[in-house]
Protein backbone atom coordinates (compact mmCIF):
# COMPACT_ATOMS: atom_id res chain seq x y z
CA UNK A 1 0.00 0.00 0.00
CA UNK A 2 2.81 2.61 0.90
CA UNK A 3 4.46 1.58 -2.30
CA UNK A 4 1.53 1.84 -3.95
CA UNK A 5 0.66 5.73 -3.00
CA UNK A 6 4.96 6.35 -3.45
CA UNK A 7 4.87 5.23 -7.03
CA UNK A 8 1.64 7.68 -7.12
CA UNK A 9 3.66 10.73 -5.91
CA UNK A 10 6.68 10.19 -8.17
CA UNK A 11 4.05 10.00 -11.18
CA UNK A 12 2.39 12.96 -10.05
CA UNK A 13 5.86 14.84 -9.92
CA UNK A 14 6.69 13.60 -12.84
CA UNK A 15 3.94 14.72 -14.60
CA UNK A 16 4.52 18.47 -13.12
CA UNK A 17 7.57 19.19 -15.26
CA UNK A 18 6.04 17.54 -18.38
CA UNK A 19 5.54 19.75 -21.07
CA UNK A 20 2.10 19.89 -22.93
CA UNK A 21 1.85 20.15 -27.27
CA UNK A 22 0.17 23.97 -26.55
CA UNK A 23 2.14 24.94 -23.83
CA UNK A 24 5.76 25.99 -23.00
CA UNK A 25 8.77 26.00 -19.93
CA UNK A 26 10.05 29.03 -19.15
CA UNK A 27 13.24 29.16 -17.48
CA UNK A 28 13.68 30.26 -13.78
CA UNK A 29 13.52 33.68 -13.18
CA UNK A 30 12.01 34.35 -16.30
CA UNK A 31 8.43 36.55 -16.74
CA UNK A 32 5.84 34.15 -18.09
CA UNK A 33 4.63 37.34 -20.73
CA UNK A 34 8.08 37.47 -22.13
CA UNK A 35 8.48 34.92 -25.49
CA UNK A 36 11.68 33.28 -25.81
CA UNK A 37 12.43 32.36 -28.60
CA UNK A 38 15.22 29.26 -29.27
CA UNK A 39 16.09 29.54 -33.30
CA UNK A 40 14.64 31.62 -35.95
CA UNK A 41 10.42 32.14 -35.99
CA UNK A 42 8.43 32.06 -38.87
CA UNK A 43 7.61 35.70 -38.01
CA UNK A 44 11.27 36.48 -38.42
CA UNK A 45 11.57 35.22 -41.74
CA UNK A 46 8.28 37.34 -42.49
CA UNK A 47 9.86 40.61 -41.21
CA UNK A 48 13.26 39.97 -43.10
CA UNK A 49 11.13 39.83 -45.93
CA UNK A 50 8.90 42.88 -45.92
CA UNK A 51 12.46 44.74 -45.50
CA UNK A 52 14.19 43.10 -47.90
CA UNK A 53 10.76 43.91 -50.59
CA UNK A 54 10.95 47.89 -48.75
CA UNK A 55 14.58 48.57 -49.92
CA UNK A 56 13.60 47.31 -53.43
CA UNK A 57 10.77 49.81 -53.41
CA UNK A 58 13.15 52.68 -52.49
CA UNK A 59 15.78 51.74 -55.33
CA UNK A 60 12.73 51.50 -57.51
CA UNK A 61 11.67 55.05 -56.85
CA UNK A 62 15.13 56.63 -56.06
CA UNK A 63 15.40 55.22 -60.19
CA UNK A 64 11.86 56.89 -60.91
CA UNK A 65 12.87 60.24 -59.38
CA UNK A 66 16.63 60.19 -61.00
CA UNK A 67 14.90 59.62 -64.88
CA UNK A 68 12.04 61.96 -64.12
CA UNK A 69 14.84 64.66 -62.98
CA UNK A 70 17.14 64.11 -66.88
CA UNK A 71 14.15 64.19 -68.41
CA UNK A 72 13.07 67.62 -66.80
CA UNK A 73 17.01 68.48 -67.36
CA UNK A 74 16.65 67.36 -71.22
CA UNK A 75 13.23 69.45 -71.12
CA UNK A 76 14.80 72.63 -69.96
CA UNK A 77 18.06 72.48 -71.84
CA UNK A 78 15.67 71.75 -74.87
CA UNK A 79 13.90 74.82 -74.28
CA UNK A 80 16.98 77.07 -73.44
CA UNK A 81 18.00 75.98 -76.98
CA UNK A 82 15.24 76.64 -78.95
CA UNK A 83 14.70 80.44 -76.74
CA UNK A 84 18.23 81.37 -77.67
CA UNK A 85 18.68 79.56 -80.73
CA UNK A 86 18.96 81.75 -84.08
CA UNK A 87 17.97 80.08 -87.34
CA UNK A 88 20.16 80.98 -90.42
CA UNK A 89 17.74 80.15 -93.54
CA UNK A 90 14.69 79.55 -94.74
CA UNK A 91 13.43 76.98 -97.04
CA UNK A 92 10.15 76.75 -99.18
CA UNK A 93 8.36 73.24 -97.76
CA UNK A 94 5.10 73.74 -100.86
CA UNK A 95 3.75 76.12 -102.80
CA UNK A 96 0.22 76.28 -104.02
CA UNK A 97 -1.55 78.82 -106.46
CA UNK A 98 -4.43 81.01 -105.72
CA UNK A 99 -6.32 82.46 -107.81
CA UNK A 100 -4.52 86.02 -108.34
CA UNK A 101 -6.36 89.68 -107.20
CA UNK A 102 -4.64 92.70 -106.14
CA UNK A 103 -7.22 93.65 -103.95
CA UNK A 104 -6.73 90.33 -101.99
CA UNK A 105 -6.22 90.57 -97.83
CA UNK A 106 -5.47 88.19 -95.40
CA UNK A 107 -6.58 87.38 -91.56
CA UNK A 108 -5.34 84.80 -89.21
CA UNK A 109 -8.47 83.18 -88.29
CA UNK A 110 -8.05 80.09 -85.41
CA UNK A 111 -4.84 77.60 -86.68
CA UNK A 112 -5.88 78.88 -90.85
CA UNK A 113 -6.65 81.30 -92.85
CA UNK A 114 -9.13 83.89 -93.77
CA UNK A 115 -8.93 85.16 -97.59
CA UNK A 116 -11.09 88.19 -98.78
CA UNK A 117 -11.64 89.26 -102.11
CA UNK A 118 -13.91 91.73 -104.12
CA UNK A 119 -15.50 88.83 -105.72
CA UNK A 120 -15.85 86.23 -102.53
CA UNK A 121 -13.83 85.37 -98.91
CA UNK A 122 -12.20 81.52 -98.69
CA UNK A 123 -11.19 80.31 -95.66
CA UNK A 124 -7.77 78.03 -96.11
CA UNK A 125 -6.45 75.33 -94.12
CA UNK A 126 -2.75 75.41 -93.02
CA UNK A 127 -2.10 73.17 -96.56
CA UNK A 128 -3.93 76.21 -98.56
CA UNK A 129 -7.03 73.88 -99.12
CA UNK A 130 -10.51 75.41 -99.23
CA UNK A 131 -12.40 74.62 -96.18
CA UNK A 132 -15.34 77.18 -97.48
CA UNK A 133 -15.86 79.76 -99.85
CA UNK A 134 -18.17 82.48 -99.92
CA UNK A 135 -19.13 84.44 -103.51
CA UNK A 136 -19.62 88.18 -103.07
CA UNK A 137 -19.37 91.69 -104.25
CA UNK A 138 -17.80 94.10 -102.78
CA UNK A 139 -15.70 97.21 -104.02
CA UNK A 140 -13.42 97.64 -100.82
CA UNK A 141 -13.53 94.77 -98.63
CA UNK A 142 -12.29 94.78 -95.21
CA UNK A 143 -12.66 92.17 -92.49
CA UNK A 144 -12.23 91.50 -88.72
CA UNK A 145 -11.57 88.13 -86.92
CA UNK A 146 -12.46 87.23 -83.29
CA UNK A 147 -12.51 83.89 -81.74
CA UNK A 148 -14.73 81.85 -84.14
CA UNK A 149 -16.03 84.84 -85.67
CA UNK A 150 -14.91 86.58 -89.00
CA UNK A 151 -16.76 89.39 -90.90
CA UNK A 152 -16.43 90.52 -94.47
CA UNK A 153 -17.42 94.44 -94.79
CA UNK A 154 -17.49 96.69 -97.93
CA UNK A 155 -15.70 100.25 -96.68
CA UNK A 156 -18.34 102.66 -98.19
CA UNK A 157 -20.39 100.05 -98.84
CA UNK A 158 -23.64 98.83 -97.43
CA UNK A 159 -23.01 94.68 -97.08
CA UNK A 160 -21.68 92.58 -93.91
CA UNK A 161 -21.27 88.94 -94.27
CA UNK A 162 -20.98 87.18 -90.49
CA UNK A 163 -19.15 83.78 -90.73
CA UNK A 164 -17.99 81.15 -88.77
CA UNK A 165 -15.28 78.42 -89.25
CA UNK A 166 -18.44 76.36 -91.22
CA UNK A 167 -19.11 79.49 -93.45
CA UNK A 168 -21.92 82.18 -93.31
CA UNK A 169 -23.93 82.40 -90.52
CA UNK A 170 -25.53 85.78 -91.58
CA UNK A 171 -25.83 88.82 -94.09
CA UNK A 172 -26.41 92.54 -93.61
CA UNK A 173 -27.53 95.27 -95.82
CA UNK A 174 -27.35 98.49 -94.32
CA UNK A 175 -28.99 102.25 -94.95
CA UNK A 176 -25.56 103.90 -95.19
CA UNK A 177 -22.43 103.57 -95.50
CA UNK A 178 -20.00 101.42 -93.48
CA UNK A 179 -16.90 102.76 -92.26
CA UNK A 180 -15.27 100.22 -89.35
CA UNK A 181 -16.62 96.70 -87.98
CA UNK A 182 -15.38 94.92 -85.35
CA UNK A 183 -17.06 91.34 -84.11
CA UNK A 184 -17.13 89.81 -80.68
CA UNK A 185 -15.87 86.43 -79.89
CA UNK A 186 -19.90 85.31 -79.51
CA UNK A 187 -20.35 86.70 -82.97
CA UNK A 188 -22.07 90.30 -82.26
CA UNK A 189 -20.92 92.39 -84.95
CA UNK A 190 -20.52 96.40 -84.39
CA UNK A 191 -20.54 98.94 -87.60
CA UNK A 192 -20.03 102.54 -87.77
CA UNK A 193 -22.63 103.73 -90.22
CA UNK A 194 -22.18 107.17 -91.71
CA UNK A 195 -23.98 109.90 -93.23
CA UNK A 196 -23.54 113.81 -94.13
CA UNK A 197 -24.88 114.98 -90.61
CA UNK A 198 -24.01 112.34 -87.99
CA UNK A 199 -23.01 108.82 -87.59
CA UNK A 200 -24.67 104.96 -86.02
CA UNK A 201 -22.74 102.56 -83.76
CA UNK A 202 -25.53 99.77 -84.73
CA UNK A 203 -25.36 96.29 -83.49
CA UNK A 204 -26.21 92.65 -85.34
CA UNK A 205 -26.17 88.91 -84.34
CA UNK A 206 -24.46 86.09 -85.46
CA UNK A 207 -27.33 85.40 -87.86
CA UNK A 208 -27.07 89.06 -89.05
CA UNK A 209 -30.24 90.38 -87.23
CA UNK A 210 -30.20 94.23 -86.41
CA UNK A 211 -29.99 94.46 -82.42
CA UNK A 212 -32.65 97.01 -80.78
CA UNK A 213 -29.10 98.58 -79.50
CA UNK A 214 -27.18 102.19 -81.42
CA UNK A 215 -25.26 104.19 -80.35
CA UNK A 216 -25.94 108.19 -82.05
CA UNK A 217 -23.27 110.62 -82.40
CA UNK A 218 -22.83 113.95 -83.69
CA UNK A 219 -19.65 115.78 -84.41
CA UNK A 220 -21.50 118.35 -81.67
CA UNK A 221 -22.07 115.74 -79.06
CA UNK A 222 -19.34 112.92 -78.41
CA UNK A 223 -17.25 113.59 -81.49
CA UNK A 224 -16.87 111.53 -84.90
CA UNK A 225 -16.61 108.08 -84.56
CA UNK A 226 -12.84 106.91 -86.00
CA UNK A 227 -12.39 103.63 -84.78
CA UNK A 228 -14.20 100.81 -82.58
CA UNK A 229 -13.97 97.82 -80.86
CA UNK A 230 -16.41 95.43 -78.70
CA UNK A 231 -15.13 93.12 -75.93
CA UNK A 232 -14.88 89.37 -76.84
CA UNK A 233 -17.69 88.29 -74.59
CA UNK A 234 -19.66 91.37 -76.51
CA UNK A 235 -20.76 93.15 -73.26
CA UNK A 236 -18.20 96.04 -73.91
CA UNK A 237 -17.62 98.81 -76.71
CA UNK A 238 -14.55 101.03 -76.93
CA UNK A 239 -15.13 103.77 -79.35
CA UNK A 240 -12.06 106.71 -80.82
CA UNK A 241 -13.43 109.98 -81.09
CA UNK A 242 -12.28 113.49 -82.09
CA UNK A 243 -14.26 116.25 -81.22
CA UNK A 244 -14.14 120.21 -81.25
CA UNK A 245 -12.67 122.10 -78.33
CA UNK A 246 -12.99 125.94 -78.80
CA UNK A 247 -12.57 125.69 -82.42
CA UNK A 248 -9.26 123.16 -81.99
CA UNK A 249 -9.49 119.11 -82.71
CA UNK A 250 -9.32 117.01 -79.76
CA UNK A 251 -9.26 113.45 -79.07
CA UNK A 252 -11.31 111.06 -76.33
CA UNK A 253 -11.83 107.67 -75.91
CA UNK A 254 -15.14 106.44 -74.61
CA UNK A 255 -16.31 103.32 -72.96
CA UNK A 256 -20.07 101.99 -73.10
CA UNK A 257 -21.70 98.82 -70.97
CA UNK A 258 -24.21 97.37 -72.87
CA UNK A 259 -24.52 94.50 -70.02
CA UNK A 260 -27.53 94.76 -68.11
CA UNK A 261 -25.78 97.04 -65.68
CA UNK A 262 -25.08 99.68 -68.41
CA UNK A 263 -28.79 100.19 -68.02
CA UNK A 264 -28.45 102.48 -65.10
CA UNK A 265 -25.69 105.09 -66.70
CA UNK A 266 -27.37 107.39 -69.09
CA UNK A 267 -26.75 106.36 -72.75
CA UNK A 268 -24.69 103.11 -71.44
CA UNK A 269 -21.62 105.62 -71.26
CA UNK A 270 -19.11 104.49 -68.25
CA UNK A 271 -15.96 106.01 -69.25
CA UNK A 272 -14.42 108.94 -71.14
CA UNK A 273 -10.84 109.66 -71.22
CA UNK A 274 -9.51 113.00 -72.62
CA UNK A 275 -5.81 112.73 -72.21
CA UNK A 276 -4.83 112.71 -75.88
CA UNK A 277 -5.19 116.59 -76.24
CA UNK A 278 -5.13 116.41 -80.13
CA UNK A 279 -2.89 113.34 -80.36
CA UNK A 280 -4.93 111.00 -82.65
CA UNK A 281 -5.95 108.08 -81.29
CA UNK A 282 -6.39 105.79 -85.04
CA UNK A 283 -6.97 102.57 -83.33
CA UNK A 284 -8.60 100.98 -80.57
CA UNK A 285 -8.38 97.41 -79.13
CA UNK A 286 -9.58 95.32 -76.46
CA UNK A 287 -6.63 92.55 -75.89
CA UNK A 288 -9.20 90.25 -73.66
CA UNK A 289 -12.30 90.80 -71.55
CA UNK A 290 -10.80 93.18 -69.05
CA UNK A 291 -7.76 94.64 -71.14
CA UNK A 292 -7.92 97.50 -74.06
CA UNK A 293 -5.41 99.80 -75.91
CA UNK A 294 -6.00 102.67 -77.29
CA UNK A 295 -2.86 103.44 -79.90
CA UNK A 296 -2.68 107.07 -80.20
CA UNK A 297 0.27 108.89 -82.10
CA UNK A 298 2.85 109.75 -79.49
CA UNK A 299 1.49 107.15 -76.85
CA UNK A 300 -0.25 104.07 -75.75
CA UNK A 301 -2.99 104.08 -73.21
CA UNK A 302 -4.12 100.50 -71.35
CA UNK A 303 -7.04 100.48 -69.72
CA UNK A 304 -8.35 97.71 -67.17
CA UNK A 305 -11.95 97.07 -67.55
CA UNK A 306 -12.13 94.75 -64.22
CA UNK A 307 -14.26 97.54 -63.09
CA UNK A 308 -17.10 97.13 -65.82
CA UNK A 309 -18.73 100.17 -64.69
CA UNK A 310 -15.73 101.97 -64.32
CA UNK A 311 -12.81 101.42 -66.50
CA UNK A 312 -9.42 102.80 -65.28
CA UNK A 313 -6.05 103.98 -67.25
CA UNK A 314 -3.65 101.96 -65.61
CA UNK A 315 -0.58 103.08 -67.69
CA UNK A 316 0.06 105.74 -70.36
CA UNK A 317 3.51 105.12 -72.19
CA UNK A 318 4.90 108.13 -73.94
CA UNK A 319 6.75 107.07 -77.29
CA UNK A 320 9.64 109.28 -78.43
CA UNK A 321 8.93 109.93 -81.99
CA UNK A 322 6.21 109.00 -84.08
CA UNK A 323 4.87 105.61 -84.37
CA UNK A 324 4.99 104.35 -87.89
CA UNK A 325 3.58 100.58 -87.39
CA UNK A 326 1.43 98.14 -84.30
CA UNK A 327 0.43 94.98 -83.61
CA UNK A 328 -1.63 93.51 -80.82
CA UNK A 329 -2.97 89.85 -79.07
CA UNK A 330 -4.64 88.73 -76.33
CA UNK A 331 -1.64 89.39 -74.03
CA UNK A 332 0.33 92.16 -76.45
CA UNK A 333 0.48 95.75 -77.61
CA UNK A 334 3.32 96.51 -79.57
CA UNK A 335 4.95 99.41 -81.78
CA UNK A 336 6.97 100.45 -84.26
CA UNK A 337 8.44 104.22 -84.03
CA UNK A 338 11.17 106.18 -85.37
CA UNK A 339 12.57 109.73 -83.87
CA UNK A 340 13.21 112.70 -86.81
CA UNK A 341 16.05 111.10 -88.66
CA UNK A 342 16.57 108.25 -85.75
CA UNK A 343 16.70 104.58 -86.10
CA UNK A 344 13.00 102.68 -85.92
CA UNK A 345 12.52 100.64 -82.60
CA UNK A 346 10.58 98.11 -81.84
CA UNK A 347 8.87 98.13 -78.28
CA UNK A 348 6.93 95.21 -77.07
CA UNK A 349 4.40 95.94 -73.73
CA UNK A 350 1.94 93.22 -71.59
CA UNK A 351 -1.63 93.29 -71.22
CA UNK A 352 -0.69 95.84 -68.57
CA UNK A 353 1.33 97.95 -70.06
CA UNK A 354 4.81 96.76 -68.75
CA UNK A 355 7.51 97.12 -71.20
CA UNK A 356 8.41 93.45 -71.92
CA UNK A 357 11.67 94.37 -74.43
CA UNK A 358 12.82 97.20 -76.91
CA UNK A 359 14.91 97.04 -79.91
CA UNK A 360 16.48 98.63 -83.03
CA UNK A 361 15.23 97.17 -85.85
CA UNK A 362 17.41 98.40 -88.37
CA UNK A 363 15.67 98.85 -91.79
CA UNK A 364 12.06 100.09 -92.52
CA UNK A 365 9.52 97.03 -92.67
CA UNK A 366 6.62 97.40 -94.40
CA UNK A 367 4.15 94.73 -91.36
CA UNK A 368 4.31 94.59 -88.36
CA UNK A 369 2.48 91.34 -87.23
CA UNK A 370 1.92 89.64 -83.58
CA UNK A 371 1.49 85.72 -84.55
CA UNK A 372 1.65 83.23 -81.56
CA UNK A 373 4.85 83.81 -79.30
CA UNK A 374 6.28 85.67 -82.15
CA UNK A 375 6.63 89.38 -83.18
CA UNK A 376 7.14 89.15 -87.06
CA UNK A 377 8.55 92.30 -89.56
CA UNK A 378 8.48 92.00 -93.10
CA UNK A 379 8.45 92.99 -96.49
CA UNK A 380 8.41 92.32 -100.13
CA UNK A 381 11.93 89.80 -99.51
CA UNK A 382 12.91 90.45 -96.19
CA UNK A 383 11.80 89.52 -92.55
CA UNK A 384 12.59 89.63 -89.25
CA UNK A 385 11.74 87.27 -86.54
CA UNK A 386 11.52 88.03 -82.85
CA UNK A 387 10.29 85.61 -79.71
CA UNK A 388 7.86 88.01 -77.41
CA UNK A 389 10.86 87.02 -74.67
CA UNK A 390 12.97 89.81 -77.12
CA UNK A 391 15.83 87.37 -78.66
CA UNK A 392 15.77 87.63 -82.63
CA UNK A 393 15.11 83.90 -84.24
CA UNK A 394 15.68 84.94 -87.65
CA UNK A 395 16.83 87.73 -90.22
CA UNK A 396 17.29 87.50 -93.77
CA UNK A 397 15.79 86.33 -96.86
CA UNK A 398 11.69 85.77 -97.76
CA UNK A 399 10.52 84.22 -100.98
CA UNK A 400 9.28 87.46 -102.38
CA UNK A 401 5.69 88.74 -102.80
CA UNK A 402 4.26 88.43 -99.17
CA UNK A 403 0.96 90.12 -98.34
CA UNK A 404 0.74 88.49 -94.79
CA UNK A 405 2.78 86.05 -92.63
CA UNK A 406 1.66 83.98 -90.51
CA UNK A 407 3.54 81.76 -87.27
CA UNK A 408 2.42 77.94 -86.85
CA UNK A 409 5.44 77.33 -84.67
CA UNK A 410 8.79 77.68 -83.76
CA UNK A 411 10.05 76.77 -87.51
CA UNK A 412 7.01 76.77 -89.16
CA UNK A 413 4.96 79.92 -90.98
CA UNK A 414 2.31 80.38 -93.86
CA UNK A 415 3.34 82.88 -96.30
CA UNK A 416 0.61 84.54 -98.68
CA UNK A 417 0.53 86.50 -101.63
CA UNK A 418 -1.68 87.67 -104.34
CA UNK A 419 -1.92 84.80 -106.43
CA UNK A 420 0.30 81.80 -103.85
CA UNK A 421 0.15 80.09 -99.97
CA UNK A 422 3.21 79.02 -98.87
CA UNK A 423 4.62 77.10 -95.88
CA UNK A 424 8.15 78.43 -94.70
CA UNK A 425 10.46 76.44 -92.27
CA UNK A 426 13.57 78.32 -90.78
CA UNK A 427 16.60 75.99 -90.88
Amino acid sequence: MDRNKERESRKRKLRAGVIDSGRSVLPQGVPSNVAVHFGESPDGEQEEHREKNRRKRRGRLLAAAFVVLLVAAGITGYRLYLSNHQYKEIAVLWEKEVVADASSGYEAYGENVLRYTRDGASYLNQKGEEIWNQPYEMESPFAAVRGDYAVIADRNGYSIYICDKTGRQGTVTTQLPISKVSVSATGITVAILEDAKSSTIAFYDKTGTKLQIEVQVTLAGNGYPIDLDISPNGMLLMVSYVYLDQGLMQNQVVFYNFDDEGQSVKDRLVGGFKEYGDSIVARVRFLDNTHACAFAQDRLCFYSLEHTMKPELTKQVDINGEIDSICYSEDYAGVIASESGGPKKLSLYGSSGNEIFSEETGAGYEHMELSGSYVLLYREAECKIYHVSGKLKYEGALPGGTDKLICLGERHYIQLGPQFVRELELQ
